[in-house]
């Protein structure tokens, strides 16, 4: 659904290509599934994979296209505005003074405008607070990756792990999601609150110079209602949207001071509303701290090492050079065994390399290439950096042991023979992996 969601339908409209671009994403998921697990899946799998896909993501385009033509479509936008103008109509009628149904006018947008503003900040001020407070973002790329493997360890479920494993980037997202709900809705709720409470009363002092500042300067310079409007959307541009309003129809105010009493009037009982909205308000708009989060941490290389499936920690999402890793893992933690047999290799990636053993690059390769020489197995392995050293961390014998039969349940292989775990790595305690962590983040 994150890939639908980006597509910007609400605000440019639908395209065809919104589901031919999802549908190749599909494919090519597919396609690196059968790679990964070593199996075809029928195209009846496929097809049937993307009708469920598009059938979840109909509502959603629906909903957004609606908004595409409420703001693009004549007709709609009329309809959209009805009630607007049957206000305007009785409130004339009722012989309101042109200041006062600009007034009212005027309060309708601001109250829109008013909330949007108000959760927009509220997201990027926790998106900002969780950067500097929450240990997981507060750091660089091995920090966060130090804490998801933290958390995985905690909770001790071997889906979650081969999740991060084979999918290490749709993990770390789901974490973050995870963790901001956790910090937002029930850890630091009374701290969000605040800080929504903080927006909602800048908004407001926003607005109120907004108005004093546009009424002195008709006033000075002897202006019309078209002036006042246009310096009144100025002021509050930078911080809210604000629709235009036509002044054509309101020419004939010449008591300012009434409007901008009429409008503060008005803000009042939207400041009072907007204070009282819930925080899950905040899904129903565009920027949420999580996502923001999301931006800023995993815009990164996710290149995974071909032998143990390590992640380069490059920040950049296209770096030059080649893909590294301070800390690689068993191999048989992607499923590697010793050739013709059923028995899972222990060896890290950086004794492989230093060894003078023999792989195969693909299942179905018919040669085998020296590992010391694993650049020339193709671009897989040519743009991988992985040095000869003894960095070793105990978290992954740990894992091997935790999980051991489950590790053996899903590759259909075995810790045996030249596969057989070491007595040392069952010394290995949850602790002792967690606190080997540390060796990352102190690099």
């Amino acid at each position: 659904m994150d890939t639908f969601k980006s597509k910007p339908v609400a605000t440019r409209g639908y395209s065809p290509t919104y589901l031919q671009e999802v549908a190749k994403n599909v494919k090519d998921k597919v396609t690196e599934f059968e790679s990964e697990r070593k199996c075809t899946l029928k195209k009846e799998f496929t097809v049937d994979l993307l009708l469920f896909i598009f059938d979840r993501a109909g509502s959603w385009f629906s909903e957004s296209l609606k908004k595409f033509k409420m703001k693009n479509d004549p007709q709609m936008f009329l309809e959209n505005k009805r009630d607007q103008y049957s206000n305007i109509f009785r409130s004339f009628c009722r012989g309101s003074s042109s200041a006062v149904v600009l007034g009212e006018l005027i309060c309708e947008k601001l109250k829109v405008s008013t909330v949007e503003a108000v959760y927009n900040k509220t997201a990027i001020d926790l998106a900002g607070e969780m950067r500097c407070s929450f240990p997981a973002f507060s750091g660089n790329r091995l920090n966060l990756e130090k804490h998801v493997l933290k958390s995985l360890a905690e909770k001790e479920k071997f889906d979650g792990f081969m999740n991060y494993i084979q999918h290490p980037r749709k993990h770390v997202e789901s974490f973050i999601k995870e963790e901001v709900k956790k910090y937002i809705f029930t850890e630091h709720k009374d701290k969000t609150l605040n800080i929504q409470k903080k927006n909602v009363q800048d908004i407001k002092e926003l607005v109120i110079r907004a108005l004093f500042t546009a009424t002195e300067k008709v006033k000075v310079q002897r202006g019309d209602t078209d002036m006042w409007l246009k310096e009144f959307s100025s002021l509050l541009k930078d911080k809210m949207t604000f629709d235009t309003i036509c002044s054509q129809n309101f020419s004939d105010i010449s008591d300012f001071e009434l409007l901008k009493k009429e409008v503060e009037k008005g803000l009042v009982s939207i400041v009072t509303e907007t204070s009282s909205f819930s925080l899950e308000k905040m899904k129903e708009f565009r920027l949420q701290p999580d996502r923001i989060l999301i931006y800023q941490l995993c815009r990164c290389c996710w290149v995974q090492c071909p032998f143990c499936r390590a992640v380069c920690t490059n920040t950049l999402e296209n770096h030059d050079g080649d893909h590294s890793v301070p800390f690689h893992r068993a191999t048989a933690v992607n499923g590697w065994h010793y050739e013709d047999t059923k028995e899972l290799i222990l060896d890290f990636c950086t004794t492989q390399v230093s060894s003078d053993r023999r792989f195969r690059p693909h299942h179905d390769s018919t040669q085998t290439l020296p590992f010391k020489l694993y650049r020339r197995a193709g671009s897989e392995f040519a743009n991988w950096r992985i040095t000869p050293d003894v960095s070793k961390l105990i978290y992954w014998k740990w894992f091997v042991c935790r999980f051991q039969r489950h590790l053996e349940e899903h590759f259909k292989l075995k810790f045996q023979g030249d596969g057989e775990i070491p007595i040392e790595w069952e010394t290995y305690c949850k602790v002792d992996a967690i606190n080997s962590l540390d060796e990352m983040y102190n690099l």
